[in-house]
């Protein structure tokens, strides 16, 4: 499909909207809309947004401590909720917590109805030993050794039965709520792919530790908090019900006595839940910020060292510990105290409890109906799993085993609310919407000549921010080399994101063969343009899967690698690495850097004052790309000076024939250039080669070494 042509508007029409008019929700793909790994269907983008548009408008509260753009709301219509402006909805209700979960949940149907059959044999197990314990006992009164062979073995089938059963239970349930856990992960940091730069780089921006943090910490707490549900809403109301039909059968008006102390307990039980929830997310948040701390510091030991910060950052970490010590400890001690107030409710019904039942057991029942209920009595407890164990069949023992009941729903109810927090946190990441939407209609251009127009461009990064860009206007011809200078902080980087469309100007268009950029496909624009950034990102993995990084799910082409670390003068040194381009860099390229290290000290003449750069393995990755635009960002500005002439001269070859922006200080790279052009006050001034080398100071441009 031919792209469409778009001509550049005359200075005198009005500017274009920053949305690029009317904005529809990106879809999460436009093929198939679920995809399966490992036989896992993964929740679409599609029916979640349709979930949340059956939701009634609601907002959510995040303490302050966190930034505005985690104060989000969704008005009746999702695809025009603007996550920047949550004052702008009216009469906004509460999401239910446990609302945002439910589609992933319901897709581990298999494994959830699994683990409730299972229950079902287990409970219905239960059924059957609870009078035969009754019976049991009976016989052993009569020493009737036949019958109770018959009895016990009956009673040891059902034991094991029930056992097989809990056993097959707790791996369904697991598994769904591990495999629900790992969906959300999934989609979650999928959402967070999707966001658009400012996600990140903005003022009111939430950290990547704290994100990194939500995802890994608070996803597993999501999946106790499922496991927690799926394991009391049916196994343990069935094994109530069974038991309590038990207890009926046995002494109705007992057991109704045994009830009285239900309504007050929960109504308790909901209060300090409810505090235990804020409690929880405190403390969330509270380890949240330990971790972004550390995950800051920790890759920024050199700066530390160097300033002589280590008291400085021990005390601010003494600081976050201690913040994350108190709200810890405030946790702590609210769950210990919940089963302590259920007791001393209990401590005033105990006169009217005894003396019901002394009313009630006298000259009325025989001894195995009085073990059956009091058997019935203890299997109430079996869903808290509590240790302890009572000692001898006190037909009073009701008292104490009715009280944990009211701790197994109370139990179940506070692991619901400490899992509150971590889900909140956790899809608060999904619901920002991105300021960068693709058009339905956005053409897919085959190639580009590589004209670039930047028309009355006006930009700043918040609305009370002054603007870095004012009615900037810049044209590029095709095959054109711009040098792009000017003082730091003047916008000569974010004019490069504009082009990337990172970013959207507030005022103006950017063109690439007047074309509005907004026009043509986020994945088309970026293949025709390549960026060699000043701050390099070197991922996990082998040498070839860093240069070719756009193709690792189609494959990487590795002649086409070679050729790429060949144009960089990156092949020799690559060859010469213990596995070539199979040699693993590690994280961050903390294993390419000692390997540099290693050479350097053993006599590799051919290798011989060539020193591993960082930004050469970048331009190599640009070079594999083969962009019909180059962003060059600060390219040669890590390099010494022959490192510098051999990376200038593969970017000579790579500059022939391709539009480049290059952003740079050094004298020579700007030399490079057909065109200079100086970026100050938001505008933009072309100057000769001669009047720069009069500027050179007021600049700070950097002669070669």
């Amino acid at each position: 499909m031919a792209p469409k042509k778009e001509k550049a508007p005359p200075p005198s029409s009005k500017p274009a909207k920053s949305g690029g008019g009317k904005q529809k929700k990106k879809k999460w793909s436009k093929g198939k809309q679920k995809e399966k790994v490992n036989n896992m269907v993964l929740f679409d983008q599609g029916s979640y947004d349709k979930l949340l548009s059956e939701v009634p408008k609601y907002k959510l509260i995040t303490p302050s401590i966190l930034s505005d753009r985690l104060r989000v709301c969704i008005p009746s219509n999702p695809s025009n909720r603007n996550p920047r402006n949550p004052k702008s909805h009216h009469s906004p209700l509460l999401l239910p917590s446990l609302h945002p979960i439910k589609p992933f949940v319901q897709s581990q149907w298999p494994q959830i109805l699994g683990g409730w059959l299972c229950s079902a044999i287990s409970v219905y197990c239960l059924s059957k030993i609870v009078p035969k314990v009754g019976t049991f006992s009976a016989f052993l009164v009569q020493i009737d050794a036949n019958r109770l062979s018959i009895e016990g073995l009956v009673l040891g089938v059902l034991f094991c039965v029930r056992l097989i059963a809990n056993y097959l239970q707790q791996a369904f349930l697991w598994s769904a709520a591990l495999r629900s856990a790992y969906q959300i992960r999934v989609y979650v940091f999928q959402r967070v792919l999707e966001s658009d730069l400012g996600f990140f780089e903005r003022g009111d921006a939430v950290c990547s530790g704290d994100v990194a943090y939500r995802i890994t910490a608070e996803g597993s707490d999501v999946a106790d908090t499922v496991h927690a549900l799926l394991n009391t809403i049916v196994p343990c109301t069935l094994q109530l019900v069974v038991v309590v039909t038990q207890m009926l059968l046995i002494s109705p008006a007992l057991s109704l006595i045994s009830a009285l102390i239900i309504p007050p307990s929960c109504l308790i039980i909901a209060y300090l839940g409810e505090r235990l929830r804020k409690i929880s997310k405190k403390a969330h948040i509270s380890v949240a910020k330990l971790s972004a701390h550390l995950n800051e510091i920790l890759p920024s030991m050199l700066l530390v060292k160097a300033n002589n910060a280590e008291l400085c950052e021990g005390v601010r970490f003494r600081r976050l510990a201690l913040a994350d010590l108190s709200e810890n400890l405030n946790k702590k001690k609210m769950k210990a105290l919940i089963p302590q107030i259920i007791k001393m409710i209990y401590a005033g019904a105990v006169l009217t409890f005894c003396t019901g039942s002394l009313i009630i057991w006298r000259g009325s029942s025989n001894g195995s109906n009085i073990v059956s209920f009091v058997t019935s009595l203890f299997l109430l407890i079996e869903p808290i799993q509590m240790r302890e164990k009572e000692s001898g069949w006190n037909p009073y023992a009701f008292l104490r085993l009715n009280e944990r009941i009211m701790q197994d729903v109370g139990k179940a109810y506070n692991e619901l609310k400490q899992g509150e927090p971590a889900i909140d946190r956790l899809f608060d990441l999904t619901l920002f919407s991105s300021q960068i939407i693709e058009e339905p209609d956005a053409v897919h251009p085959v190639s580009v000549t590589g004209d670039v127009k930047f028309h009355d461009i006006s930009f700043g990064y918040g609305q009370n921010m002054p603007l870095v860009l004012d009615g900037l206007n810049l044209h590029i011809k095709s095959g054109e080399t711009i040098a792009l200078i000017g003082p730091s902080g003047g916008g000569k980087t974010t004019l490069t994101k504009l082009l990337l469309r990172l970013y959207d100007p507030l005022r103006g268009s950017v063109l690439i063969d007047d074309v509005n950029i907004r026009n043509i496909q986020l994945k088309s624009l970026r293949k025709h343009v390549g960026l060699v950034s000043q701050d390099v990102a070197l991922l996990s993995g082998t040498v070839a899967e860093n240069i070719g990084y756009q193709d690792l799910i189609r494959g990487i082409d590795v002649v086409r690698a070679e050729h790429a670390a060949k144009t960089a003068n990156m092949h020799e040194f690559i060859k010469a690495l213990p596995r070539g381009y199979d040699t693993d860099i590690g994280q961050r390229g903390t294993i390419l850097s000692g390997v540099e290290l290693e050479y350097m000290l053993v006599p590799l003449r051919k290798l011989e004052g060539l020193i591993i750069s960082f930004h050469r393995l970048a331009i190599a990755r640009a070079i594999y790309q083969n962009p019909s635009i180059l962003i060059l960002d600060e390219a040669t500005s890590a390099l010494d000076s022959k490192s510098e002439l051999l990376v200038r001269q593969a970017l000579e070859r790579l500059m022939r024939n391709r539009t480049v922006l290059v952003v740079a200080h050094r004298i020579e790279t700007i030399l490079m250039a057909d065109r200079i052009v100086i970026l100050e006050n938001g505008k933009l001034e072309e100057v000769t080669r001669s009047s720069l080398l009069n500027r050179s100071n007021r600049y700070s441009l950097l002669p070669s070494d």
